[in-house]
């Protein structure tokens, strides 16, 4: 009896498990949060790995991984999150939290230290003072034996008054000067003018680009990504010229553009008893998204 990874040869393992379910529990996976490993994304988490891995260091290393809006930075983030889970560690004093992920608020009045204790569970007067949210959080950071902070959203910086922009990156390089680890944020192009009026910050701060991708071979590799994660029955081939050429031209090489477009597409496949991505499916998908053309008369 044949398996299903050799029934579905053109899907990952998973998806070819999940391609004999019904419909709905099929269309149910497809809506589902999944990282499709690409190129750049494979290079940013080896970076992140080789930090992780680092000795404690006076000038500990920082990155900024900056890009435009939907192109996976905080996947990534979550992707390596997820390979580096924090255990309980019942015969510790303290769970073991190698790796944490915050997000920079678009309020920061006392900087990043309030996210980090609420996100490790810790509790803190309302009142608390900075100095005290400070030092709890530096402590807690190092029971846990913490070896990178990822702090996302980083542009959430700029939503602040030039002093609050200033106490917000002052937060980041004392954590880094504290816990003698490395600190990786994440944000849009945006965050790149708050970082360069800090000539400390800018300096510790390396930049991983996160571009978007070009019609190139790179693109059709995250196409195949893509392909051999939804859990259709058939081969789509979308690194066919005509259909990647379509891909492209709607979601201009944006990851979370591609993503929304291949699950509809997929889930109008399954609906319409396609089982693949064609090219008349993609039509039918995009043609169903009205243009801003269209929105504004019906506005």
């Amino acid at each position: 009896m044949m398996t299903a990874e050799q029934r579905y040869p053109h899907l990952a393992p998973a998806a070819a498990q999940m391609a004999d379910a019904d419909n709905a529990s099929r269309i149910e996976y497809i809506r589902r949060d999944r990282f499709i490993c690409h190129k750049r994304a494979e290079e940013i988490l080896i970076e992140l790995e080789v930090l992780c891995r680092m000795e404690d260091a006076v000038r500990p290393q920082g990155r900024l991984l900056v890009g435009r809006s939907l192109m996976g930075k905080s996947s990534i983030f979550d992707e390596f999150l997820r390979n580096h889970r924090a255990s309980d560690n019942p015969d510790g004093e303290a769970a073991v939290v190698p790796v944490l992920v915050v997000q920079y608020p678009e309020v920061a009045q006392k900087g990043i230290y309030p996210e980090i204790l609420n996100k490790l569970g810790a509790k803190m007067p309302a009142n608390s003072k900075l100095q005290d949210l400070r030092k709890a959080a530096i402590n807690l950071l190092h029971r846990v034996g913490l070896r990178i902070l990822l702090i996302d959203e980083l542009h959430n910086v700029l939503e602040g008054s030039a002093n609050a922009q200033r106490k917000g990156l002052n937060s980041i390089k004392y954590l880094m000067n504290e816990l003698r680890r490395p600190v990786v944020c994440a944000g849009t192009i945006e965050v790149l003018n708050a970082i360069k009026s800090d000539p400390q910050m800018y300096s510790r701060l390396k930049r991983l680009p996160l571009a978007r991708f070009a019609d190139d071979m790179d693109f059709l590799e995250l196409l195949v990504g893509f392909e051999m994660a939804l859990p259709l029955r058939k081969p789509s081939g979308l690194d066919d010229a005509e259909l990647s050429s379509l891909i492209f031209q709607v979601t201009r090489g944006v990851v979370g553009e591609v993503s929304d477009l291949l699950n509809s597409a997929a889930i109008y496949a399954i609906e319409e008893e396609v089982e693949c991505i064609t090219l008349e499916v993609l039509k039918a998908v995009t043609g169903q998204w009205p243009s801003d053309e269209d929105i504004v008369k019906m506005l």
